[in-house]
């Protein structure tokens, strides 16, 4: 009969016996003798009611049960393990510098920071708001640990997060007129989305002018909503009082920008690891909800 509670340390041990092809390298790695192991591994099978191994010559191989029940201690150890730390970390201390972008901060860093606080509230973090050419520099300077980025590519050593088409945006009734320059509310150059949406109008041969240039995000977004023009930036974020632009207001088809986390050092303090961690979940969260608008 299967028993109702799984026991960990055996889990653990078969677990081990498996990824180790040998209940001999699983003894020694959990210090007990083969014989041990093998008893182990006996109770185990009584405990789920069902043969987990069946011999193969001088060695074993797992049974359609083993097989799925090895899928399953996975989890649980896993579970375990991640619980245990959890409750370990609250008493972390230490400081962490995250850079991150405004097209970020407004919509994902208060709950970033209401996640991490939650967990880690010995843990002291400073912020830097700033456009991603200032936040790389300051992350390659040490003066960050950690920093949310967006590329045409994600680097080697990187974090991948996923990958956000660039929109054109307008304000609630943006008309644009076909024959006429396309006005344009655009960051300061150097600029990596500046530059995509000027290159897809080139090549569209969609003629334009820059009616506002401002070093923040905060200006496009009001230019915006005004009705000044159009803007270029990702979904995440968009202020009520604007609106992605559709397929039909005839504008050329954006790049897709792909967002990764990077990390100023190879090992990170563990502050810099749990908040890298709650980032990258945080920020997945976000993308898999905008892809599927």
């Amino acid at each position: 009969m299967t028993s109702d509670l799984m026991d960990l340390d055996l889990l653990r041990t078969f677990v081990l016996a498996v990824d180790l092809d040998s209940f001999a390298k699983a003894a020694d790695r959990v210090a007990r003798s083969q014989s041990a192991v093998s008893l182990q591994m006996q109770r185990l099978e009584e405990m789920t009611g069902q043969p987990l191994f069946i011999k193969q010559g001088r060695g074993w191989h797992l049974t359609a049960a083993g097989e799925m029940l090895l899928g399953y201690a996975k989890q649980l150890l896993d579970i375990n393990d991640r619980a245990v730390r959890a409750l370990s970390d609250t008493q972390l201390e230490g400081q962490v510098r995250l850079g991150i972008s405004a097209d970020f901060a407004e919509s994902e860093l208060p709950l970033v920071l209401a996640r991490f606080a939650a967990v880690y509230p010995q843990v002291q973090i400073t912020i830097v708001i700033d456009r991603q050419a200032v936040l790389m520099k300051q992350l390659q300077s040490g003066q960050l640990d950690v920093i949310v980025n967006m590329h045409f590519h994600t680097p080697a050593d990187a974090i991948p997060i996923g990958q956000l088409p660039l929109r054109w945006i307008g304000g609630p009734d943006t008309r644009l007129v076909p024959d006429q320059p396309l006005p344009l509310l655009l960051f300061e150059s150097p600029c990596i989305v500046r530059q995509a949406g000027l290159e897809a109008l080139e090549a569209a041969q969609r003629s334009w002018r820059i009616v506002l240039t401002s070093p923040s995000l905060a200006g496009l977004w009001a230019a915006a909503q005004a009705g000044l023009g159009v803007t270029i930036r990702t979904a995440i974020g968009v202020p009520p009082g604007c609106k992605l632009l559709p397929a039909s207001a005839g504008l050329p088809a954006l790049p897709v920008m792909h967002l990764f986390l990077q990390q100023q050092k190879q090992h990170p303090s563990p502050a810099v690891e749990r908040l890298t961690e709650i980032l990258q979940e945080t920020l997945r969260e976000q993308v898999q909800r905008v892809r599927k608008k």
